[in-house]
């Protein structure tokens, strides 16, 4: 009799085995199909900053996180592929393995940056369209003089699926809520405080800027990122791999091999891993040419991220003036196509203020910034601003060579002009890619030499 049990025992631990087994070989199998599905090469090997190539399961290394405002609905509506979107959420992601840390970078989509392809400075959500992933990661180095080793491309879609596959995630909503659901149909309301949210809701959390603005924005999006790997780390989460990897199938693209993917998985899963983040610091800025709003990075701030990373990287110290938008900073033009002599060989006659006998810094390493520190206190000095708007079209003339060498501004204290509808900054983003009467692409027939003013 006991033998009998004990072979039956045997046989039921064998079947659990080879149940198991079958469940981990489909789940691997799940996981190669859908790295496979949703792998997507750049143009490049490695980053130009980078003097050797990289191995993931060692190094320390950077991913740059895209979000694109897409979903199939709005493709139909407006015929648009996932190239003609910008970017709503950029956040570069530092992997410390010494530490055991990632280092989050929020962006603001205004930011003004420089585009190396373009030879030219815009908004570096606009990154994106010009260049799709390439691209953006090519305007986050410029910005930063740091590496951007991989990137992870994601859709609104993917929020929702991924968020109700984990069962919600536990976030803090600061403020009462209304926005549109994923299908743009419908509102999604929310209550402040403290809560469970599912897909829909957590998308429309990091949708709003009704309230604060595309700053504020930025930090639910980092809080949310935060979140959201803490729950996938759960046990409970565990259960949930078969639906989590066909979302990344279906709505994400990245330029991973599998095995990194893995050695990352590994990595996060098998240590308590501490994040520490930060948003880049900057100012309004308006262009006088057409009245079209920017985000003018704060460089000092930007100067002192870019020396945190590159240390975490085991890359050289940076000099401020490696980075270009603190070496032109009193050239920039929006638009306006640089000069090579400029780009190449231009030396500023003084070190920029924050690199001063004298000065001192609230800004730690960039993101241990002095408690208290507000942005207006840590702007730059003698960053005017133009404020004046009109009720005309952007002119599509370029800026005289006469004026090109530096953009004028007039001092003035006439508060940002907002839209009255929405009491947000001017945005563009109202007006697709393309004309709407003709579909023709963004510049104009007779001026394909630099870039028209039309919708930015």
């Amino acid at each position: 009799m006991k033998r009998k049990i004990f072979y039956g025992i045997l046989i039921a631990l064998l079947i659990a085995l080879v149940v198991i087994g079958t469940y981990i070989y489909n789940l691997f199998n799940s996981f190669e199909k859908g790295v496979s599905e949703s792998f997507e090469a750049t143009d490049r090997d490695r980053s130009e900053l980078r003097i050797e190539d990289i191995n993931p399961e060692m190094d320390s290394f950077t991913i740059l996180i895209l979000g694109i405002d897409e979903s199939e609905s709005r493709n139909r509506r407006e015929d648009m592929g996932k190239g003609d979107y910008r970017t709503d959420t950029m956040i570069l992601a530092t992997f410390d393995k010494d530490q055991e840390e990632v280092k989050l970078v929020s962006i603001p989509r205004d930011t003004l940056t420089y585009f190396p392809e373009e030879n030219y400075f815009d908004k570096i959500t606009h990154a994106h369209r010009e260049g799709g992933p390439d691209g953006s990661m090519r305007a986050v180095e410029s910005l930063l003089n740091v590496p951007v080793d991989f990137y992870i491309r994601t859709n609104m879609d993917a929020v929702v699926d991924i968020v109700d596959a984990l069962g919600g995630v536990e976030f803090d909503v600061p403020f009462e809520m209304s926005e549109q659901n994923s299908k743009d149909k419908g509102k999604i309301e929310l209550k402040e405080g403290k809560q469970t949210l599912n897909g829909e809701e957590a998308l429309a959390v990091v949708r709003n800027r009704k309230v604060d603005s595309d700053l504020g924005r930025g930090q639910r999006q980092l809080e949310l990122v935060q979140a959201i790997l803490s729950k996938a780390k759960s046990t409970g989460a565990l259960s949930k791999l078969d639906e989590l990897i066909e979302v990344v199938a279906d709505n994400t693209k990245h330029n991973m091999e599998s095995k990194t993917i893995r050695s990352l998985a590994a990595y996060y899963s098998f240590n308590d891993i501490n994040f520490n983040t930060t948003q880049i610091k900057g100012s309004d800025f308006w262009f006088q040419q057409n009245g079209a709003y920017f985000y003018w990075a704060n460089e000092e701030h930007l100067y002192r991220i870019s020396e945190t990373l590159r240390e975490v990287l085991g890359l050289e110290a940076p000099d401020p003036y490696d980075l270009i938008n603190i070496r032109l900073s009193e050239m920039i033009v929006p638009y306006q196509f640089i000069e090579g002599t400029e780009l190449e060989d231009y030396q500023a006659a003084e070190p920029p203020y924050f690199m001063r006998e004298g000065y001192d810094s609230q800004l730690g390493n960039g993101f241990n910034t002095e408690e208290g520190q507000d942005e207006e206190s840590v702007e730059a000095p003698d960053r005017d601003m133009n404020p004046e708007f009109t009720d005309e079209e952007p002119t599509t003339e370029q800026p005289s060579v006469e004026d090109s060498t530096a953009p004028q501004y007039e001092e003035s204290t006439q508060e940002p002009y907002y839209e009255e509808e929405t009491q947000e900054p001017y945005q563009e983003d109202a007006a697709p890619y393309y004309e709407e009467e003709t579909q023709e692409p963004y510049y104009e027939e007779n001026t394909q030499e630099t870039p028209s003013y039309d919708g930015v």
